[in-house]
């Protein structure tokens, strides 16, 4: 054999074998690392998981800036709908939510971030844009749909969604006014609703998330025909908040991602990513005077 073919050989061989060497290390480096599986819900625009803006919802955005500041843990993504992730928060050791509210009931099996992520608007009633004239008497000097008395002096009706939640505050003004409120089910949640809203005379509004109806007009899922209105009732913004699992491992992640949150990198996407997601400059500026009212964190 060419001895020059012989050293070639040798030569690439033991260059696959160190590239394989390298691999291997990184493997090994990467199994070494602790392992957290993140729940992700499937709830457009805060988590985004198919489409053209895949990963561009504003807790996305909240999650890779925290991702990135913590490289020693090995990040698994699952997709999920709520209660199979609260089921894995319940019975998996590793288990985090980017995106969640402390209720006493998720207490007793999830520790919670101290920090809060983001401060999201309640919910607000929408209407259709051409009947705003209907629902202006109702008004506050602020420009907030007083719901109760729209729906004590008026005959104006209400969509909502079965078996969801609004808050208390506007769940308790509804259950006093039953004659007045319809109750739809629908696989697509708040599109269904708009749809009847701007088709048919079942009801005269619906209640959702600006965010929801941003979203759902921006992507053509639903004509932009509406109009939002802050609810007067509905006086605590949400505190978003991190949790993982109530084991040692999560709460040895709760303090990592505690200890990681006040980083710059992490606040600066935390501030625009909400902004970008509300339908108008409108509703920008109720956001940020609302937000203000906030106490520091």
């Amino acid at each position: 054999m060419n001895p020059d073919i012989v050293h070639i050989t040798r030569h690439h061989i033991a260059r696959l074998l160190g590239v394989l060497c390298l691999l291997l290390s990184a493997s090994a480096s990467a199994e070494d690392k602790p392992v957290v599986t993140w729940y992700v819900l499937d709830f457009a625009p805060a988590h985004i998981v198919s489409g053209a803006a895949k990963g561009q919802g504003y807790h996305d955005a909240n999650l890779y800036a925290l991702i990135k500041q913590l490289p020693e843990l090995q990040h698994r993504i699952i997709y999920s709908n709520g209660p199979r992730a609260y089921e894995a928060l319940r019975n998996t050791p590793n288990a985090c939510h980017p995106a969640t509210v402390w209720t006493a009931e998720r207490a007793e099996f999830m520790y919670f971030s101290k920090r809060v992520v983001n401060w999201g608007l309640p919910n607000g009633l929408i209407i259709r844009a051409r009947q705003a004239a209907d629902f202006a008497p109702f008004l506050n000097a602020a420009g907030e749909l007083q719901l109760e008395k729209l729906l004590t002096e008026s005959r104006l009706r209400i969509g909502i969604i079965a078996k969801r939640s609004y808050g208390a505050d506007i769940d308790a003004i509804l259950a006093r006014h039953r004659d007045q409120v319809l109750e739809t089910v629908s696989s697509n949640l708040l599109a269904s609703n708009l749809n009847k809203l701007d088709t048919q005379n079942e009801f005269d509004a619906t209640i959702g998330y600006a965010t929801e109806l941003y979203y759902l007009t921006w992507s053509n899922t639903v004509p932009a025909n509406f109009q939002i209105l802050p609810i007067a009732e509905a006086r605590k913004l949400m505190p978003v908040v991190f949790g993982c699992s109530k084991t040692a491992e999560g709460q040895q992640l709760i303090e990592l991602i505690e200890r990681t949150l006040p980083q710059p990198q992490v606040q600066a996407a935390f501030a625009s990513a909400y902004l970008n997601w509300l339908p108008d400059a409108r509703m920008q500026t109720y956001y940020r005077r609302r937000l203000a009212e906030q106490p520091a964190p």
